[in-house]
């Protein structure tokens, strides 16, 4: 009995449509942004799950282990493992909340407060090799574009 061609599980018009194929470009270019700010980091010896949760306890300044979850798309538990062992390197410490005595908040140490100019230096030399060949109006183009796709996601 010959065998019939398989057929593709995705028609032409999906391949060809200009909107998946900038949606595949924006994951790369994020891919490239992280595989940067991963190297600049590895003077510090932090994994790209510690770095990524370092920047956001002090992006969200203090946030909840539930807030840091949502943030880095990881389960409580996984986040909870993540924050010991950031607690263990000397990099977080966890208080309670004052208004909820249940609830944790995620605050920066010294450590982490002492190499916040590192980790910030790292982050801009990153966006800075991405971005080498944009000028200003084109950034400020591009945000907003952005912001639009993103408002779309959400």
């Amino acid at each position: 009995m010959p065998q019939e061609k398989n057929q593709s599980f995705v028609d032409n018009d999906f391949l060809h449509d200009e909107r998946v194929e900038l949606a595949f470009l924006i994951n790369r270019v994020a891919r490239g942004l992280r595989q940067r700010f991963d190297a600049d980091m590895a003077s510090l010896e932090l994994t790209r799950a510690q770095w990524r949760a370092i920047l956001y306890v002090f992006r969200l300044s203090n946030p909840t282990q539930t807030e840091l979850a949502e943030i880095l798309e990881l389960g409580r538990a996984s986040v909870g493992s993540l924050i010991d062992q950031l607690e263990r390197r000397g990099y977080v410490n966890r208080i309670a909340d004052s208004e909820d005595r249940r609830v944790w908040r995620v605050v920066p140490s010294r450590l982490a407060i002492s190499r916040q100019s590192v980790i910030d230096r790292a982050g801009r030399h990153a966006a800075a090799e991405i971005f080498a060949d944009f000028n200003e109006k084109d950034l400020r183009n591009f945000r907003r574009y952005l912001e639009k796709l993103v408002s779309s996601a959400e």
